[in-house]
């Protein structure tokens, strides 16, 4: 079996790369499983002095990792660059701060490492939904197998050049070109001890439903739907740069991003008008252009599904406000696009395909918003846009989301949530084990 690497501004071919197969997958999780023996034992100083290897290595490398990230992802170079700056970061946190984050060797209670960790990452964030992970994971004394998703066979080529360079054990480290039918294979093998995954809730679910046949630990990144609520008397700028930046930064796929902006009737024709003006300025350029604004996306068959589901929602009756034209170019870009009129039972509404379309909907009041809401269960999460704080908040309240924002102001390059607002549990991948002496 082959993968192919794909530039999405192009649609060009960037290289094949052969899948691993039965025997060489065999001797990478053997070797894994006995790294990890070995870095269990391994004091906190070869941890830190490990993960700041990988910050160094990730900083010298920033611009070659951030072209490969934009070769074959698609987003803009100045979006992988600060990913890959993240992803540094994040190790040199670890680093400096991993040890005093887990009790003492000689403590009553301490958290000892499960072994192998098998990671799996989104294509939408190639280096960063792995080194959030990675960072504490190896900190916490962990050997980690990583597999990123499949129209990143380059990216996951360069993680092992990385690694290599920062000299980490023979094992502790590795990436796997497998095919989904093998990944099944890991979760039931013994060696592998917890799952981490990152992505969309379907393909989270059914991991987690193999690996709790195996009685394995899984942590879950899934991607949530996001709903902006405008209210009358919201600040109508803040509101569209919230938005725009939810829903055009990394072109719009970001595994969190606004399913709908749900607006009231004294702003809404306002709000449609300006944010069709600012989506104008958004126009579609090559990703490796510093001064590019709207990247391709990752794969042309997610911008077939985007169109079609656009498209459904006119003939539907939604009306197309901006953009809503497949380009007569290559590549695989969409240009920024605004549907008014969508209803809530519309698939663009309730599950839309990732990609920098921003679609309407207008209701009554805001007693029409908590009942939407609830209609649509807990799962996700809500902005609130309103000058007045303390009607923002009672609104929020009314809501059955886990998280609810009042004017939060812009949306960030990456999802707010685990992704950027705090680190992956250090202790997430161990066992707590207690000492008791009587005498």
């Amino acid at each position: 079996m082959t993968f192919i690497s794909f530039n999405p501004a192009t649609g060009r071919q960037n290289g094949v790369f052969e899948a691993l197969d039965g025997n060489q997958l065999e001797r990478r999780l053997q070797q894994s499983a006995e790294a990890a023996e070995s870095w269990r034992q391994s004091p906190f100083a070869e941890r830190a002095a490990l993960l700041n290897q990988l910050a160094a290595q990730l900083s010298a490398n920033r611009e070659r990792l951030a072209l490969c990230i934009t070769r074959e992802m698609g987003k803009l170079l100045s979006e992988s660059l600060a990913e890959v700056d993240r992803c540094a970061r994040e190790c040199a946190y670890f680093a400096a701060h991993g040890q005093a984050m887990l009790p003492l060797a000689r403590s009553p209670v301490t958290f000892a490492p499960l072994g192998v960790v098998l990671l799996l990452g989104s294509w939408r964030f190639p280096l960063w939904q792995l080194f959030r992970v990675l960072a504490p994971t190896l900190m916490a004394g962990n050997a980690v197998l990583l597999k990123l998703a499949e129209n990143l066979p380059g990216c996951a080529r360069e993680i092992e050049v990385l690694v290599r360079a920062a000299q980490a054990p023979a094992g502790l480290v590795t990436s796997l070109a497998v095919d989904k039918p093998r990944v099944a294979e890991l979760i039931r093998d013994p060696r592998v001890r917890a799952l981490a995954f990152g992505g969309n809730r379907e393909d989270g679910a059914r991991l987690a439903a193999l690996a709790g046949q195996q009685l394995k630990k899984v942590e879950l990144e899934l991607d949530e739907p996001e709903l902006h609520l405008v209210l009358d008397d919201a600040d109508l700028e803040l509101a569209v740069d919230a938005v725009l930046q939810a829903r055009l930064c990394n072109a719009g796929q970001q595994g969190l991003g606004a399913r709908g902006l749900v607006v009231t009737p004294a702003i809404a024709d306002d709000f449609v008008a300006l944010l069709a003006a600012r989506l104008a300025e958004w126009r579609p350029g090559h990703p490796e252009e510093l001064d590019s604004r709207l990247a391709p996306l990752a794969c042309g068959w997610q911008r077939e599904a985007l169109h079609r589901q656009l498209a459904a929602a006119v003939d539907g009756g939604a009306r197309l406000v901006a953009g809503g034209e497949l380009p007569d170019s290559e590549g695989w870009y969409y240009p920024a696009s605004l549907l008014d009129g969508v209803t809530p039972a519309m698939a663009v509404f309730r599950r839309p395909s990732p990609g920098p379309l921003a679609a309407v909907v207008r209701v009554r009041n805001e007693e029409d918003i908590a009942s939407l809401c609830r209609a649509l269960g807990p799962d996700g999460s809500a902005r609130i846009w309103t000058r007045e704080l303390a009607r923002g908040e009672q609104l929020a309240r009314r809501l059955p989301f886990d998280r609810c924002l009042v004017n939060p102001g812009p949306g960030r390059a990456y999802p707010p949530g685990t992704a950027m607002e705090e680190h992956f549990n250090i202790k997430a991948f161990c066992r707590m084990k207690s000492l008791r002496i009587s005498v």
